[in-house]
């Protein structure tokens, strides 16, 4: 700016005619007002979005967490950082699911508006019809008098439970028809943890992201390259798309990212199919850093064109045999660093995923929703 007085005044040399400083006068103005203009769109542009500085002044809501034992840590943690939690009951194998109920229930009231859970359903006795339906329909109104907000199932259907003749129970199977009726009709929501993402299926070394390398590697079990005589990626997913065309009123959240995550596509085909389909990320945020890494703009654009069907989530682990304060820590790294990822397009590297990649940058209004609107339209009684 000074070079342009500075030209102005040499041109003139103070004894330029009225005309010409009143027009040198003008080109000056407009330079001033434009400069001005300029300076407005940027800072107006920029207050669409979130900064990393934001993160503790915005609420968030983690819609999956896992907290079996009494200790409230996490939650302390979340307090500090504007977290609250919901917490989801597992019929794995654990932890009874009545005693994982009992811990929810506990740190619930301890902490209240802080912290809401899901209930879940046994399977034991699964083959004697009659008694398990009357009974898991019984431990479920019980659950949601005491205030849970919803029902999770888990990958054992469909990847290891199986009927009286020997064969894999599929989560379309007709015993949980009267189960998801019931859901349907009180308006309460299913999570679903319904089979593995696609990586369980391929050798370790071809698999895309480093968590699933390391959860395989050390859960053969779960590793469906090993296993060809268990149902398919395929048919696990025909199973649970069968399950969800019976029960079209029925909102469900497909958990990690309904085991869809390594595909725009796909994910799009079934949120445009399935209207009461909303998924999560827990577990799943390091297959989108890597679906950045390919085409980072093709991502950007799916979550803002389907911003209304996401919740933001983590699957954090608290159990009997972790150490608290390690998974505290890693509550208040992950959250941290999902952050910059949803609202900053800083080039970002974590150990999940090789290589750098670029943050999604999201507008505020798209990032809000992933963190606490969606949860709150979507889960009836949220208390969050």
């Amino acid at each position: 700016m000074n070079k342009i007085l500075l030209g102005i005044l040499q041109s003139t040399k103070f004894s330029m005619s009225l005309t010409s400083i009143y027009y040198s006068l003008t080109i000056f103005i407009t330079i001033l007002f434009f400069s001005a203009c300029q300076n407005e769109q940027t800072e107006s542009a920029e207050d669409n979005f979130y900064t990393v500085e934001d993160f503790k002044t915005v609420e968030k809501i983690d819609a999956h967490v896992h907290l079996n034992v009494a200790n409230p840590i996490v939650i302390e943690q979340g307090i500090e950082d504007n977290v609250k939690m919901v917490t989801l009951n597992v019929a794995s194998g654990r932890d009874p699911v009545a005693v994982q109920q009992e811990v929810a229930l506990n740190l619930q009231n301890e902490y209240a508006g802080r912290l809401a859970y899901t209930s879940a359903f046994s399977l034991e006795g699964f083959n004697d019809s009659e008694n398990w339906q009357q009974n898991t329909l019984d431990y479920l109104e019980q659950s949601f008098e005491n205030g849970a907000i919803g029902v999770k199932v888990w990958k054992n259907i469909g990847m290891e439970l199986r009927d009286e003749n020997g064969d894999f129970v599929m989560i379309d199977d007709p015993q949980f028809d009267p189960i998801f009726q019931y859901l349907n009709d009180q308006n309460i929501p299913l999570f679903g943890h319904i089979g593995e993402p696609r990586n369980c299926w391929l050798p370790l070394e071809e698999m895309t992201v480093a968590n699933d390398r390391d959860y395989f590697e050390n859960n053969p079990q779960y590793h469906m390259y090993q296993h060809p005589e268990y149902p398919s990626y395929e048919e696990i997913i025909a199973s649970r798309n069968a399950m969800l065309d019976k029960n079209q009123g029925l909102t469900f959240f497909g958990a990690h990212l309904g085991s869809m995550e390594w595909s725009l596509e796909m994910m799009s085909e079934h949120l445009d199919k399935y209207p009461n389909m909303i998924l999560g990320m827990a577990h799943r945020i390091p297959h989108l850093q890597y679906l950045a890494q390919q085409d980072r703009e093709a991502l950007r654009d799916f979550f803002i064109k389907y911003q209304d069907r996401f919740l933001y989530s983590t699957d954090l682990q608290l159990y009997d045999s972790s150490d608290p304060e390690d998974v505290r820590q890693l509550a208040a790294d992950t959250w941290r660093s999902d952050w910059e990822f949803f609202v900053t397009d800083n080039t970002l590297e974590v150990w999940q995923v090789e290589g750098s990649f670029q943050g999604l940058k999201l507008p505020k209004e798209v990032v809000d929703k992933l963190y606490h609107e969606n949860a709150r339209t979507r889960i009836p009684n949220l208390g969050l």
